[in-house]
């Protein structure tokens, strides 16, 4: 029997969605990207994680998975932009508010210079185009993300007076996002529901997130993409476990490819793991 349970909610397996980014992007359509992820994991009997780098309407998400969801926040655009999102989340019924917390900046992705995705995004049309052919390599797909309108914006960063922030928009965006463990205290005042810290790799991070009131905290180094040089999850697991693990529900990503790599978490003290590019 390899169900679970999960603040509260029943899970058919121990693996969660994790916040993926981009998603509408990456697969264009008006039921496609994180609706069609949010309905796979109700299906599926697990809780879909909505990122707020999202194309799709929160409200169309949630209505889409009949199972759990929470909500991923970046505090991009500032308390005021954040507290409108939650505001929505709270009306929409999501059950968790999922705060990351190891993104002071935007991660350098190495692959980014090469398929010339600042260029796509925002660049001249003479910018753009050394990087066309890609385009023709995915014909379908490019053909899916024209009938749906070409780069969506961020629907659930809505800045007021203009509408959804632009996705050019958004690395800048995160530069001025920094969270801190003050904001845990107001976005506590602000949401009724369980908030989980994802982003944590120790001990002493650890027991801060439950000092300022984490229902749970994801063991996480956001898949190796914000700094090269961090520990892999599975190595800092025990010594978070052993911190808090009797405080609060521990949570695992990064690196989990297969049910093996969900076994080790759970040996190892997690409650259950999220996956999210694997």
């Amino acid at each position: 029997d390899i169900r679970t349970r999960v603040l509260s909610f029943d899970l058919s397996f121990p693996a969660i969605l994790a916040p993926v980014g981009y998603s509408r992007m990456m697969y264009p359509g008006s039921d496609g990207g994180e609706c069609a992820a949010a309905a796979a994991a109700g299906d599926a009997g697990t809780i879909y994680t909505l990122s707020t780098i999202s194309g799709h309407p929160l409200e169309n998400v949630r209505a889409a998975t009949k199972g759990p969801a929470w909500y991923q926040l970046y505090l991009v655009g500032g308390r005021e932009i954040a507290e409108h999102a939650i505001d929505r989340a709270k009306k929409a019924g999501f059950n968790a508010l999922v705060v990351t917390i190891d993104t002071p900046v935007a991660g350098l992705r190495e692959r980014d210079p090469r398929n010339g995705m600042k260029e796509l995004l925002g660049g001249s049309l003479l910018s753009k185009l050394p990087y066309v052919s890609q385009f023709f390599a995915r014909p379908s797909w490019f053909a899916s993300f024209l009938l749906d309108g070409g780069t969506p914006p961020l629907a659930n960063i809505v800045i007021p007076g203009k509408g959804p922030m632009p996705l050019i928009d958004v690395g800048a965006a995160l530069s001025r996002a920094v969270v801190t463990w003050e904001d845990f205290r107001w976005l506590r005042e602000l949401w009724p529901g369980p908030i989980i810290a994802k982003g944590v790799l120790s001990a002493d991070d650890a027991r801060r997130a439950v000092d300022h009131g984490a229902a749970a905290i994801v063991v996480s180094n956001h898949g190796g993409r914000q700094l090269d040089t961090v520990s892999p999850t599975l190595r800092v697991l025990p010594e978070i476990v052993a911190a808090v693990g009797g405080q609060t529900e521990i949570l695992l990503d990064g690196g989990i490819r297969r049910g093996s790599d969900i076994v080790k978490a759970l040996c190892l003290g997690a409650r259950a793991v999220l996956v999210g590019r694997a």
